[in-house]
C-alpha cells in the first residue's frame, strides 16, 4: 500500500537554496549551482575532507525537517566569502537562475575556519546585519522579476545577551528572518533547521505551528542560545529577543524537543509581512497573479477612447487572477462564504477611490493610456488563514 510508511512527501511550495562558504570546494566546484535532493547526495556533493561540518548542517539541519525529495539548490563559496558577498547579485542570481524561479525560500551560513575572529558589538558577528541588508536587496529584486522569496540568515556568533542584541522591530527587512540558537555549537544547523521546517510546511503555516511537531533535533544534541542551554535561558530574555523580531526556540510544553516560538521578519511587528507565513502565502499569489497576466502579454486588447483597456477587459483580467489563485491555493487563505479563496484583483481601480493603495505602492498620478506608457496597475487583495485585515499586493506589469 503507498502511504504505509508514513513519509511526508515534499510540499508543493517548498523549493529551496543554500549560498554556503564552505572550507573545502564541493564536487561542483565553487561558484557552481547544483541540485540535491536527500543526504546521500549531499553527503556525495561534499564528499572532500573538511567539509564534514557541512554535511552535518545540511543533513542534520534542512534535510532533518525537509522530507526527502525536497529540491534544494546549493551554491558554495570560498571559505573566506563573507555572507554578504555571497548575497551580492553577482553570486546569488547564479543560484536563483539555476533554481528556474521555483526557489521559494534561501538560507545563507557560513564555516570561515577557525582563524576567524567574528567582531560582535550588537549581539551578533557584525557581517550579520550588512547581510541582512544585502539579503532585502536580493530579495526587492526578485519580487521585480515576479519570483520572490523568504531568507534565512545565520546569526553567526551569537553570544546570547538579549538586551544587546539589535532591535530590528523599526526596520524593513521584511523577507528576511534570524534565529539565533546553535546545535552543538552550530549556529549554522540551527539556520538550516528553520529553512528546513519551513520548506516541510504549508505556505500559510507557521515554523512555530507547535502540531507539526517538535523539531527534529537529536536527543544527545547539545542546543543552546548563545552559551546557555536552550532549557536554562531565562524567559524575559526570550521575550526580548522575540521583540526584537529574532525568531526563538523554546521547550515544546506537551511533548520532548523544541519548537519555534513564531516566524518572525526583521521588520515592524505591524507590517503585512511580518511574519514568514503570510510573506509565503503572497509571494504565491504574486507568482501566479504574473503567470495569469503573462498568458495576455503582446496580445491585441480593446482600449477605449482614452488609450485605457475596455471595462470588459480589466473585469476578464481581475476574474482570470482571482480564479487563478482560488484554484491553486484556496487552501492557504480565508474562505468567503461561498467556499471560495478570499482573494480580490483590482485591475486600474480608480485612483481617487484608491489612493491610499496607489500611495502605499509609491505610485503618484497613475497613467492609464496603455498606448503610451503599456502599464497596467494589478492589485491583489487577499485575507490569509488567521488573519482579520487582508494583505495588499501590487503586482504592476509593463507590457
Amino acid at each position: 500500500m503507498n502511504g504505509g510508511l508514513a513519509l511526508i512527501a515534499p510540499a508543493a511550495y517548498g523549493t529551496s537554496a543554500i549560498l554556503v562558504a564552505s572550507p573545502i570546494a564541493p564536487v561542483a566546484g565553487y561558484g557552481v549551482p547544483f541540485l540535491v535532493k536527500n543526504k546521500k547526495q549531499v553527503s556525495t556533493a561534499f564528499v572532500q575532507a573538511g567539509n564534514e561540518a557541512v554535511i552535518t548542517a545540511i543533513n542534520d539541519g534542512f534535510f532533518a525537517e525537509a522530507p526527502e525529495g525536497t529540491a534544494l539548490w546549493i551554491l558554495a563559496s570560498a571559505p573566506a566569502t563573507t555572507m554578504t558577498a555571497m548575497l551580492a547579485f553577482a553570486i546569488a542570481d547564479l543560484l536563483m537562475n539555476a533554481g528556474g524561479g521555483d526557489i521559494r525560500f534561501l538560507g545563507v551560513v557560513k564555516f570561515p575556519g577557525g582563524a576567524y575572529a567574528p567582531t560582535v558589538t550588537t549581539g551578533f558577528d557584525d557581517e550579520v546585519f550588512t547581510a541582512v541588508t544585502a539579503a532585502q536587496a536580493l530579495a526587492d529584486r526578485w519580487f521585480g522579476k515576479k519570483q520572490p522569496f523568504r531568507i534565512f540568515i545565520e546569526g553567526f556568533a551569537f553570544d546570547g545577551i538579549a538586551a544587546t542584541a539589535k532591535d530590528y522591530k523599526a526596520e524593513v527587512d521584511k523577507n528576511v528572518a534570524i534565529s539565533p540558537f546553535n546545535i552543538n555549537g552550530s549556529t549554522a544547523q540551527a539556520t538550516l533547521l528553520a529553512l528546513g521546517r519551513r520548506a516541510r510546511i504549508e505556505s500559510q503555516q507557521s515554523i512555530g505551528r507547535v502540531k507539526t511537531g517538535s523539531l527534529n533535533i537529536a536527543e544527545a544534541a547539545v542546543v543552546k542560545i548563545g552559551t546557555t542551554v536552550a532549557d536554562d535561558y531565562d524567559t524575559d530574555d526570550l521575550d526580548s529577543l522575540w521583540e526584537k523580531r529574532y525568531i526563538t526556540i523554546e521547550p515544546n510544553r506537551t511533548a520532548p524537543g523544541y519548537v519555534f516560538s513564531d516566524d518572525n521578519t526583521l521588520c515592524d511587528p505591524t507590517d503585512d509581512y511580518s511574519q514568514l507565513r503570510n510573506g509565503a502565502v503572497m509571494d504565491n499569489i504574486v507568482r501566479l497573479a504574473f503567470d495569469t497576466y503573462y498568458q495576455e502579454v503582446n496580445d491585441d486588447v480593446d482600449v477605449d477612447e482614452n488609450g485605457r483597456l475596455s471595462a470588459a477587459v480589466e473585469k476578464a483580467l481581475e476574474t482570470a487572477v482571482e480564479t487563478s489563485i482560488d484554484n491553486a491555493i484556496r487552501s492557504q487563505l480565508s474562505k468567503k462564504k461561498d467556499g471560495t479563496a478570499d482573494v480580490r484583483c483590482l485591475v486600474n481601480p480608480d485612483p481617487i477611490q484608491y489612493a491610499a493603495l496607489y500611495e502605499a505602492n509609491g505610485i503618484s498620478n497613475p497613467n492609464f493610456n496603455l498606448l503610451q506608457t503599456s502599464n497596467v496597475y494589478l492589485f491583489v487583495m487577499a485575507k490569509p488563514k488567521g488573519c482579520l485585515k487582508y494583505l495588499n499586493v501590487y503586482v504592476g506589469f509593463t507590457s
